[in-house]
């Protein structure tokens, strides 16, 4: 009697062991999947704040980034190049929605995206910068850059060193996620191969189990 109960309760032990391996590499692979909060990231929530101030201020002249966003009549005399608009979207885009998803979420992948994002939109703040201490085409003496876009720019500056040092320490905590995972893997498979668990040979019928 002893013996029967001894193998009915081997399947089972084997079933909660795998469920309880497969829990555990679900929480690694949803931290793996995570970056660490850190203070950097207060620093990234401030500079996302100071973006979406940023586009209500003056970019150039009196136009704020938000009447470029939404294509004000205002801006039609306003000589806006190309850059300038492209950056204040950038801003949105990265600045705004990315950055905000990856601090809510601390997903990872989010974190690449806007650290990409935001270091694309660096280099047209620079150029927005430029081109508004230049004439224009025919002439047009330099409207000059608002305080707008001197605080978005800075504000894209440290959103792209942040996000930047966090994908680059995110690296090494994602390979020692991984490894933990594959080492507590090895040690249950071990572990089950040592008491046998999930690899009993079938135990032999009894004429009574027959009937």
């Amino acid at each position: 009697m002893e013996a029967m109960n001894a193998d009915s309760e081997n399947p089972r032990s084997a079933e909660e062991l795998e469920s309880l391996r497969s829990q555990v590499e679900s929480v690694e692979r949803k931290l793996a999947g995570e970056f660490q909060v850190s203070p950097r990231i207060l620093v990234a929530a401030i500079a996302v704040v100071v973006v979406i101030v940023s586009l209500a201020l003056p970019h150039t002249g009196s136009v704020t980034g938000i009447e470029i966003i939404t294509g004000d009549p205002h801006i039609e005399g306003s000589s806006l190049v190309i850059v300038s608009k492209i950056f204040v979207w950038l801003e949105v885009l990265f600045g705004v929605l990315a950055s905000g998803a990856a601090l809510l979420t601390r997903r990872w992948a989010l974190s690449v995206i806007a650290g990409a994002g935001c270091g694309v939109s660096v280099v047209f703040g620079l150029l927005s910068v430029w081109s508004r201490q230049t004439p224009g085409l025919h002439g047009e003496p330099p409207t000059g850059a608002g305080v707008g876009l001197f605080l978005g720019w800075f504000a894209m500056i440290v959103l792209a060193v942040v996000w930047i040092k966090t994908i680059w320490a995110r690296t090494p905590y994602q390979l020692a996620a991984e490894q933990e995972r594959r080492d507590a893997a090895q040690e249950w498979d071990d572990f089950a191969r040592s008491n046998r668990i999930g690899h009993q040979p079938p135990r032999p019928q009894r004429p009574t189990d027959q009937t």
